[in-house]
């Protein structure tokens, strides 16, 4: 069966951070964009390349509109993003396919939930935790852990922090490696930490990973020591 793509306008850019942008789509032909949260698109490119597409996680919440956002880091020497980033803007029509993957939450959650990302692989979470927060889909908590260099690239600050702040059962823990500033009063070092210490009693809960391959391989091994099983640890590696 022949994957099924569809043309989407892009009717809004936003720069993120220095190296993020996100890319906000709308499917001019659909009425409804049909997707869960966590799952991601492939865009058609002309790239000079062995394929003609890359794959982008969607980090808009599923509200049965037609329109989602994806947000993409700029790759230098990537062909995908030299595209996205050189020659895409407002206006610009982008070949997108339907929705993919199965990196998505469970239909009953019962169980705490943690999600460990760097980088862009927030985006299948910003998904993920809009859903259920702005459902009021029950739930038994959320944890997210986000490591990055320094605060200029921290993604959707102001929606998380204010998150944290709310909303009891949503908890944002922003990990900086290299922020050196002393105006920065939150954690610093690597993601690793943080959730050694919250899962050190093994607590029931189910883990969501996504970011560089190193990180995931890393909190892999380290969530097993701490007696979580493998089925208790589900991962999307971004390169």
């Amino acid at each position: 069966m022949a994957l099924e793509y569809y043309q989407a306008e892009v009717y809004n850019i936003i720069q993120e951070t220095p190296s993020v942008r996100r890319f906000q789509l709308r499917f001019n032909d659909l009425d409804v964009f049909d997707f869960k949260a966590g799952q991601y698109v492939k865009v058609d490119m002309p790239l000079n390349s062995t394929k003609n597409y890359r794959q982008y996680s969607i980090s808009s919440e599923p509200v049965g509109n037609n329109e989602i956002e994806l947000l993409i880091v700029f790759k230098e020497g990537g062909d995908g993003t030299n595209y996205l980033f050189n020659h895409v803007n407002v206006g610009s029509m982008l070949t997108v396919s339907r929705a993919l993957g199965r990196f998505v939450l469970p239909d009953t959650i019962d169980k705490e939930i943690c999600f460990i990302c760097t980088g862009v692989g927030l985006a299948p979470f910003r998904s993920m935790y809009l859903d259920v927060l702005n459902k009021n889909k029950p739930h038994k908590g959320m944890h997210l852990i986000f490591g990055t260099r320094n605060r200029e690239d921290l993604c959707y600050p102001d929606e998380l922090f204010a998150l944290d702040k709310e909303d009891n059962n949503f908890h944002y823990h922003p990990v900086l490696s290299r922020e050196e500033s002393p105006d920065w009063t939150g954690k610093k070092g690597y993601l690793h930490q943080i959730y050694k210490e919250l899962y050190a009693e093994k607590p029931d809960a189910i883990f969501y990973l996504c970011g560089w391959d190193d990180m995931i391989k890393e909190a892999r091994a380290n969530l097993m020591e701490l007696g979580y099983g493998r089925r208790d640890i589900l991962f999307e590696k971004y390169d």
